[in-house]
């Protein structure tokens, strides 16, 4: 099973998992996909990380886990970012996905995620993506170690759980004052799903 963590944030918890991500100390961050041509971006601490889209979808990097983290080049389709050619994304078999999901509107809050790959799947697929290099170059246990620290820490945010997932306190508030209150799908809703009446 892949290890992952799906739960509520909203705005300044967001804020909150980042403060973490640095006081732990066990990773470098990176974004996940580069601003369209412009480099791969590292950050180095809470005020480097934009608040807009590179900010919420991250690469974590546990220092000394592996191999440093790869920027693979993707050519964009003429006129998708406007006269932009290019973007980078962060490749490396034992990073860590932080991903915010938030508000969408005022009818839906989406999860927000970590995962990472275990060294069971890297190997299954390591002859597909060879560009990633031998997954036994890892340190799956230090990887592992991290990832765990830091969905306990988040865990340890919470003032409330839906079904299995952690509520943070700003999301909490988001989800009562917009009666949020159908969990279905990659998040909670106003609306019930068709068929679906509970939480």
């Amino acid at each position: 099973m892949v290890p992952n963590l799906d739960f509520y944030a909203a705005d300044d918890d967001w804020i909150s998992v980042i403060e973490t991500v640095f006081d732990l100390g066990l990773f470098r961050v990176f974004e996940s996909d580069s601003e369209p041509d412009c480099e791969l971006r590292e950050f180095q601490a809470v005020p480097d990380v934009p608040d807009g889209p590179r900010g919420r979808h991250l690469a974590l990097f546990v220092v000394g886990s592996g191999p440093d983290p790869m920027a693979r080049r993707i050519d964009l389709l003429p006129g998708a970012f406007g006269d932009a050619t290019f973007r980078y994304c962060c490749e490396g078999w034992g990073l860590i996905q932080l991903y915010y999901g938030g508000s969408i509107g005022t009818q839906e809050l989406r999860w927000s995620h970590t995962n990472h790959n275990t060294e069971k799947r890297a190997s299954a697929w390591a002859t597909t993506l060879q560009r990633l290099g031998d997954p036994a170059e890892w340190n799956w246990a230090a990887v592992t170690s991290a990832s765990g620290r830091l969905n306990r820490v988040i865990r340890r945010m919470a003032v409330s759980k839906i079904g299995s997932h952690p509520v943070l306190p700003h999301a909490a508030r988001v989800i009562a004052h917009a009666s949020l209150q159908y969990e279905y799908g990659v998040g909670i809703h106003a609306t019930p799903s068709y068929g679906l009446n509970r939480r």
